[in-house]
């Protein structure tokens, strides 16, 4: 018996160690990067002494700690009338939302990188790049397993389109559906959100491949209703994009007050689910 709870206080604490070890490089990205965030060792300090202190009464605490740590993660804890009244505000643009995410991660392209690129979210939440299509979110999966968030929002779609990978938006969207099916099975405790593709300008839908979005957001809005996946309609905050020409000089990318309405548009999702 001392044996095995000499056995349970290494791992664990050599779990919070990695956890140390994991915001020390985080922290340095994010210097490089030239973004603010809080400094979350000191919360990864609390957690090393509360083990170090309590697991020496009862083996089990730690055990206990680290499952209540996953609960508090996975629950939004609002009332309705709580959740309501958030919905309503942030409907009528009232409410920041950008302080409000909280253990997520944002794949996508270089529309996505956005979100960092203008510091409203940190670089270490946003995995997005120029050229990034749906197939990349392969490449990043030892680093989405180490960060385990609990939402997960996929934003790809103009360079899958304009690629010439997939004959069609239903070959397209049954992609999307293997590599989120891998998601689920890496990450059963995370949430994941297809983004329906933001739209581009009617100049640089004059390029083929690239007006396909529109029907390869479709296909893959028909295979998230039938396999039960989180779909996000960007269709409505689109809109406003195309009425206020948020785009840059391309067309394409887009300008830095689209991205108060998408991320508002991703919020929701979480509170409406």
């Amino acid at each position: 018996m001392k044996i095995i709870e000499t056995t349970i206080r290494k791992y664990y604490l050599s779990l919070i160690c990695g956890i140390l070890i994991s915001a020390a490089m985080f922290s340095a990205i994010e210097f490089i990067s030239m973004t603010d965030e809080p400094d979350i060792s000191s919360d990864c300090q609390a957690g090393l002494n509360y083990l170090s202190t309590a697991e020496k009464a009862d083996s089990s605490v730690a055990e206990d700690f680290f499952r209540d740590k996953i609960k508090d993660r996975l629950a939004l804890k609002k009332s309705n009338s709580e959740r309501e009244a958030l919905i309503n505000d942030i409907k009528n643009h009232n409410v920041d939302v950008f302080p409000l995410f909280k253990d997520y991660l944002i794949l996508g392209d270089s529309r996505a990188l956005g979100f960092s690129y203008f510091k409203f979210l940190s670089y270490s939440r946003v995995f997005a790049g120029g050229g990034d299509t749906i197939l990349k979110v392969r490449e990043h999966m030892d680093k989405i397993k180490s960060l385990a968030p609990t939402y997960i929002y996929l934003c790809y779609g103009l360079n899958d389109a304009g690629i010439g990978i997939w004959k069609t938006p239903e070959d397209y969207a049954n992609d999307v559906l293997s590599v989120i099916n891998e998601l689920r099975q890496a990450l059963p405790d995370s949430k994941i959100y297809y983004n329906s593709i933001i739209w581009i300008s009617d100049g640089a839908a004059s390029y083929a491949p690239w007006a396909q979005i529109y029907d390869y957001s479709a296909a893959c809005r028909i295979m998230c209703e039938q396999n039960g996946i989180h779909y996000i309609d960007n269709d409505e905050i689109c809109k406003l994009l195309r009425e206020n020409k948020w785009w840059s000089g391309d067309g394409i990318h887009l300008c830095e007050p689209f991205y108060k309405f998408w991320a508002e548009n991703l919020y929701l999702a979480i509170l409406e689910d």
